[in-house]
């Protein structure tokens, strides 16, 4: 790729392979593709043309442009703007005007005494400007030029009144570096190291506090200043020295800290279950307060079941707020936050937090990961007490990562900045606050599953909600545009019973009344042709009606087509499930229906290399058969992925393993001039999860990172989750964008902007252009 603001690529070489190739399939009748129409597509622009399309949360797995909106589908359960880790927001939640993008986790956040505020985290960027780890952002979103450079993450900041003392994962600091091991302390105009402040930890800082003219530090570490101090430690402001009075101790991390409203107790939250003050230790599950003067334990002693992670003091009323992983505080239950007054009773008050949604971890995913709800992130301001984790309600109103409290009645406020992932940092500042975590955008909206796009803005379109209890795996249009089909791993869609399989009327976004299959177990992939419903997955009954792993369905009632029997039988186990339907495609006109999956036999009949061509009628394979599939050691042969181009001509598939690349003849399929279909086979690691055809250049989606040059050259060039051939020779094209997640690159779409792609990433070309999920590149591809 050239360098500078766009890749505009002009390949006049790709027209002259192809016409060549079109010359020497035409002698064998073979249906090759299009000549090649050299995408010109700008997968670097500046940071003001970036496209304002929303984003998700999680894994995109498909987009289907439609009228006036493009559908997608997925494992997330949010979409919005793209805004960056952190921003901060006003009294209502909304995103202040000017705020700068975070390109990375913000993991602490104070006010910096002027309307703006510190931030630490592991980003590099803030609005486009290099700050490593640490930056101000003023109210107006200025970035000022305090740069303090720490070398590492931050976790921790305290404020006190000529200083900024950091705290987390750091070997230096300073605008002019110096050497900090997990602690350092900078001025508060340039960032510059304070000169004679010294003092370091042997493992991961994880909470600061400042009170006094000391500073109290939590977290992983067992010695401070080479001295020996287990979780806890109370540190000179003005110097880091170590106070030799404060000998407080803690069994485990501490991960929270917060001081009374006098100044005289330090309160701890972690996952510990004893603590003590260096002479005697005493059961304390995970809470505790100590002297703040001599680190004497406290009597103040309310349990929690789990880990706490965050704490927050009233300083009207003295109550500390405790959130984290715990369903019980004191005794009573808490979902994951709760009070404790200064005696040690638990309060009254009761947040109700629940539900959650996380990003998948791992390839192989077809339903939504577990997820735990959390609060990570405390802070009281303004008589309101705000809270941000991970969570999707308080009560039966929605607050997505992110909520306040009234701290007089403990009521939920109207305050609802909408957080896209979990909240770790909140930093009240005059009327205005600061979020920040792991989300990489605020003031979206709940979409589960599946959402609709407005096709000219990107961003959501308000009238479509059809949410889902679980993943959706593959969407299907009908041939008229009046139903959009979806399946995956959901029982519930729009809160009504939909196992598995689902219709949208597409004019009102209601789910189809008439169309409910019952499948047993997931459904992987589904195909449109011929005025009928196809679908492929893991189930063997349909609604009591035995279909192993392939089915044919009424589009209208979702019926089961007795006359269609093909069902596939193979290895069992997690990775084959008895030899499941993994890929589907269909004829248009629903001649023909392509199978991919681990299967070994289809109606009993033994089918080798994972690939089927059956009677889209009655289910029955076809004489004429796909062959040239390779496998691995152990692994293999079968597809995992097929992609019909439009004009149902070529069939695109992608194997298990080695991870090859196929094309085939989809109108001869099999000819005594070329037995097995194959028009070519080239090959890129990580294995095909995306695929698209369009204007003669195939589209490639994966987890991989390299691809061979063409069919007939093994040379490997890097290519890091996409990659982009010509269609017609299989040669590799110079089109590479960048894409961070090891998951990869899930989906494709062309809309008239440009191409859309969708999967796991949060980032796309370098780590500053802040995209989760869905990215559009604009221009013609």
């Amino acid at each position: 790729m050239t360098s500078g603001t766009s890749s505009h690529l002009v390949r006049g070489g790709a027209r002259r392979r192809a016409a060549l190739v079109l010359g020497l399939a035409g002698a064998l009748a073979l249906p090759v593709a299009a000549l090649a129409s050299p995408p010109n597509l700008t997968y670097n622009p500046l940071p003001t043309s970036r496209s304002t399309w929303w984003g998700t949360n999680g894994r995109v797995t498909d987009i289907v442009p439609a009228g006036g909106r493009v559908y997608i589908a997925g494992g997330f359960d949010y979409v919005g703007p793209s805004t960056g880790y952190g921003v901060g927001v006003d009294s209502t939640g909304k995103r202040l005007g000017g705020a700068p993008l975070v390109d990375g986790v913000v993991n602490a956040a104070v006010p910096d005494g002027s309307g703006g505020w510190f931030i630490g985290g592991s980003f590099s960027h803030v609005g486009g400007v290099y700050r490593p780890s640490a930056a101000q952002v003023t109210a107006s979103g200025t970035v000022t030029g305090w740069n303090p450079k720490p070398k590492g993450t931050v976790y921790a900041l305290a404020l006190t009144p000529t200083s900024v003392v950091l705290g987390g994962e750091f070997t230096q600091v300073g605008s002019t570096p110096v050497g900090a091991t997990r602690l350092g302390a900078v001025d508060r105009s340039g960032g510059a190291a304070v000169a004679g402040w010294s003092a370091s930890a042997n493992a991961t800082v994880r909470d600061l506090v400042s009170s006094g003219g000391s500073v109290f530090v939590g977290g992983d570490f067992s010695t401070i200043n080479a001295a020996s101090r287990s979780h806890l430690a109370k540190l000179s402001a003005s110097t880091g020295a170590l106070d030799p009075t404060f000998g407080s101790t803690a069994s485990a991390p501490v991960l929270a800290l917060a001081v009374s409203p006098d100044g005289t107790r330090v309160y701890g939250g972690g996952s510990f279950t004893a603590a003590g003050d260096g002479s005697t230790s005493t059961a304390r599950n995970r809470l505790a307060a100590w002297d703040a003067t001599t680190g004497a334990l406290a009597p103040w002693s309310p349990s929690a079941d789990n880990t706490v992670e965050a704490l927050s003091v009233d300083p009207g009323a003295g109550t500390v707020y405790a959130g984290g992983l715990f369903s019980t505080l004191g005794g009573a239950a808490r979902a994951r936050l709760g009070a404790v007054d200064a005696a040690g009773s638990v309060t009254g008050f009761d947040a109700g937090l629940n539900g959650c949604n996380t990003r998948h971890t791992t390839k192989d995913t077809h339903s939504n990961p577990a997820c735990t709800p959390e609060v990570s992130g405390l802070a009281v301001g303004n008589g309101l007490l705000y809270v941000g984790g991970r969570f999707g309600s308080s009560g039966s109103s929605t607050r997505h990562d992110a909520a306040a409290f009234n701290l007089g009645n403990g009521n939920l406020v109207s305050w609802n900045p909408v957080s896209g992932d979990r909240v770790l940092a909140l930093a009240p500042s005059g009327t205005s606050i600061f979020v920040g975590g792991e989300m990489t955008s605020v003031n979206g909206v709940v979409r589960k599953g599946i959402a609709a796009l407005d096709a000219s803005t990107g961003a959501a379109d308000p009238s479509f909600s059809a949410d889902t209890d679980n993943e959706v795996l593959d969407l299907q249009l009908s041939a008229d545009g009046s139903r959009l089909y979806l399946a995956g791993s959901f029982l519930t869609v729009q809160g009504q019973p939909r196992s598995k399989m689902a219709s949208i009327v597409t004019a009102t976004g209601l789910v189809d009344k008439g169309f409910a299959p019952a499948f047993n177990k997931e459904v992987l992939s589904i195909g449109f042709g011929g005025g009928a419903v196809y679908a492929g997955g893991q189930f063997t009954k349909i609604g009591g009606i035995a279909r192993k792993h392939a089915a044919k369905l009424d589009a209208a009632t979702g019926a089961v087509n007795t006359s269609f029997t093909a069902n596939t039988v193979g290895p069992t186990g997690s990775l084959r499930a008895g030899g499941m339907v993994q890929a589907l495609a269909v004829k248009p006109d629903g001649s023909m229906v392509f199978l991919g999956g681990p299967f070994t036999t289809v109606n009993g009949t033994n089918r080798p290399g994972g690939i089927a061509t059956v009677s889209g009628a009655t289910g029955a394979l076809l004489p004429q058969q796909f062959g040239g599939v390779q496998s691995c050691s152990g692994a293999g042969p079968w597809l995992t992925h097929l992609h019909l181009s439009a004009d149902g001509r070529r069939l695109y598939g992608g194997d298990v393993c080695p991870d090859n690349i196929y094309q085939w003849d989809a109108v001869n399929l099999s000819s005594p001039s070329n037995p097995t279909g194959l028009i070519y086979r080239t090959w890129c690691n990580g294995g095909m999860q995306g695929a698209l055809e369009v204007n003669g250049d195939f589209y490639y989606g994966t987890h991989g990172n390299a691809c061979q040059l063409s069919p007939t050259n093994t040379t490997q060039a890097s290519r890091q989750r996409f990659a982009a051939f010509d269609a017609a020779t299989g040669a590799l094209l110079p089109d590479a964008p960048t894409f961070n997640s090891p998951m990869g690159v899930w989906s494709l779409a062309a809309v008239p902007q440009g191409l859309l792609v969708g999967g796991d990433f949060t980032w796309v070309t370098s780590s500053d252009w802040v995209q989760q999920g869905l990215v559009l590149f604009t221009g013609t591809p």
